[in-house]
């Protein structure tokens, strides 16, 4: 979520994580950039009246960069023809003029979300594990294990890693999905219980590991 509003921004990625999302926000062109190089993303919600870098001049960059391209849907409150055009031809795959109903938000998010032909991963998996994002169920070994809203939103965002480190930092953000305000004691316990229930799932006690004063990861060494 790319918007400079900071109030807008918290409130779209709370609402989002209600829809079961795992959602970063960022507010300015120049942060999001570094954020998009950082880590593969499936879609961005960008906000076009950016400071310093806009919205356009971002996706036109992150266009012309190698590698995993997100779908791109604009939100914004240009609603003129002309600047609608300059955004799919910047490189959009949608448009949404605010103010939006939360309703069509959401079913434009799934229509992109099912195009075909798009560098994205609908499972993602690790090992014995898969999980459909958005979903509370995840499959070990072929076989379903439920497992709570919040276990899912972490577990995903331990997947999208891939074994690399996930901040303590990034985990609070993508797995807050209430106004509620989620600490890291909350985190930890989450952990905790997902490990559980992986470990009576057949999974070694090790597979989500702590990177002690950094984060977790899911453990390569796990699944040898």
């Amino acid at each position: 979520m790319v918007e400079d509003d900071s109030q807008l921004r918290s409130a779209l990625i709370q609402l989002l994580g209600r829809w079961g999302y795992a959602c970063e926000g960022s507010g300015d062109g120049a942060s999001a950039l570094a954020l998009l190089a950082a880590q593969p993303f499936d879609l961005v919600l960008l906000d076009l009246g950016l400071p310093g870098l806009d919205g356009l001049e971002l996706c036109r960059r992150l266009r012309q960069q190698p590698g995993h391209q997100p779908l791109v849907l604009m939100l914004t409150a240009r609603d003129a023809s002309g600047d609608k055009v300059r955004g799919l031809d910047g490189g959009a795959d949608d448009y949404l003029v605010k103010p939006f109903e939360p309703a069509v938000l959401q079913a434009q998010l799934r229509a992109l979300l099912r195009r075909r032909g798009r560098p994205l991963d609908v499972d993602l998996s690790w090992g014995p594990l898969r999980l459909i994002p958005g979903q509370s169920l995840l499959w070990i070994e072929g076989q379903p294990l439920g497992i709570t809203r919040k276990e899912a939103l972490l577990l995903e965002l331990l997947l999208q890693r891939q074994g690399q480190c996930c901040s303590k930092q990034e985990l609070l953000t993508g797995s807050s999905a209430s106004s509620r305000e989620v600490g890291e004691a909350t985190i930890k316990a989450h952990i905790r219980n997902l490990r559980s229930k992986l470990t009576s799932a057949g999974c070694r006690a090790d597979l989500i590991e702590t990177v002690y004063g950094l984060g977790y990861r899911l453990n390569p060494n796990a699944l040898a």
